[in-house]
């Protein structure tokens, strides 16, 4: 006999459990949301949980501002604390087109209330001290961003569902969309269990484009690998967390415990659903932070990770019903940012699919958008391309 419920989440990943979660507080009682391996085990476990406001287009900016916010109130509307601090956000940049460039986007976020501050060489030394000894940069970008641990907010979206009555299966693999006609009818799974549902949601971030494809949906996303190293904890010696974007892409920040957090992407890094990580990462993001920050050194890597960016060609997701196959609805495409939005992508989403009129913050994300147009292909080894053409209007 089938299984049956009222929507069919395929990933449990932040973003499926939140979903599931604000379709259960709306009523939505038969949520059932399927996931390959076990809750968190995709891009939601393989993150460093980075909430930040500042961006480079003012429909990001927008979206990931009001995200932020949503990150505030979880520990409220979930009950439990998913450990949201304000570290601050520290945007190094190392080339004069870098500053030229992000003196564009300053009065676009001072305008929407984002504080964030453009500081030449020497004011970015001192207010980054651990740069000190290192390259010299050409100014940084300061602001007031957040970090969130990422196992304490899957573990929180997992009890609520819980509480809420979810069904959530783990260790389940999709192997196809059931179709009634052109209209998404439900999933089929590889131990032969059919669940019929009128609404599927894709919300399987890497994997993203193969279950698109399932329900006959053509979508631009791009897997592509990041990876990232802790090392032991010590005494707070940071403070900003720090991105850097040339000569390559990079990042490193200090956790709650002490622990340092870093990555450096590889320039030429194959497009590929890839979760294991390499000898040859941990030597090139060690050199990297040498060269920024020679304080650093001292520090013992103790575990290593791999996940990856699910990248659309514009850098923003893809939300909403598509309109080719009637009740198939993407939740994905968050190229780098699916932590930071996905809490505020499910509540938007399910009030789109229990009040059936989308809500005005997820206009700039429809799932729609590339039907009919050749997408550009994603170039995911430069960081500023993809922004190129809306921020410059």
């Amino acid at each position: 006999m089938p299984e049956r419920a009222d929507v069919a989440i395929v990933g449990g990943g932040i973003t499926g459990l939140a979903l599931a979660w604000e379709l259960a507080r709306r009523g939505k009682r038969d949520v059932t949301v399927v996931e390959r391996r076990y809750t968190g085990a995709g891009g939601s476990g393989r993150n460093v949980g980075r909430i930040r406001a500042m961006q480079l287009t003012r429909e990001l900016a927008v979206f990931a501002l009001a995200a932020q916010r949503k990150h505030e109130r979880l520990r409220d509307e979930l009950g439990m604390h998913t450990l949201f601090w304000r570290a601050g956000y520290a945007w190094v940049l190392y080339e004069p087109g870098e500053v030229e460039r992000m003196a564009e986007a300053i009065p676009m976020l001072h305008e929407l209330g984002i504080p964030a501050h453009l500081h030449g060489p020497a004011a970015a030394v001192r207010r980054l001290p651990v740069l000190r000894g290192g390259e010299t940069p050409a100014g940084a970008i300061i602001g007031r961003d957040a970090i969130v641990h990422h196992d304490a907010a899957v573990y929180a979206y997992r009890k609520a569902c819980a509480t809420a009555g979810v069904r959530v299966l783990e260790g389940r693999d999709v192997i196809g969309i059931l179709k009634s006609g052109d209209e998404a009818a439900g999933v089929a799974l590889g131990d032969g269990t059919e669940i019929i549902a009128p609404v599927v949601v894709n919300a399987t971030d890497g994997w993203a484009r193969e279950v698109s494809a399932m329900a006959g949906v053509s979508a631009p996303n791009t897997p592509v690998r990041r990876e990232v190293f802790v090392t032991e904890p010590s005494k707070p010696f940071m403070g900003p967390a720090i991105s850097f974007y040339r000569p390559s892409e990079g990042w490193f920040n200090q956790t709650l415990r002490g622990e340092l957090v870093a990555g450096v992407v590889h320039p030429d890094e194959p497009v590929a659903m890839e979760e294991r990580s390499t000898f040859g990462f941990l030597r090139r993001t060690a050199g990297v932070l040498l060269q920024k920050a020679p304080r650093l050194g001292h520090l013992h890597v103790i575990r290593q990770w791999a996940g990856v960016y699910d990248m659309t060609p514009d850098r923003k997701p893809l939300v909403g019903p598509v309109s080719a196959v009637p009740g198939f609805v993407q939740a994905n495409g968050y190229s780098g940012r699916g932590f930071a939005l996905a809490p505020l992508v499910a509540e938007l989403l399910a009030e789109w699919l229990v009040d059936g009129e989308r809500p005005e913050l997820l206009w700039p994300f429809d799932p729609d958008r590339f039907d009919g147009v050749p997408a550009p292909s994603v170039d995911s080894h430069d960081y500023y391309a993809g922004y190129r053409s809306e921020s410059r209007e």
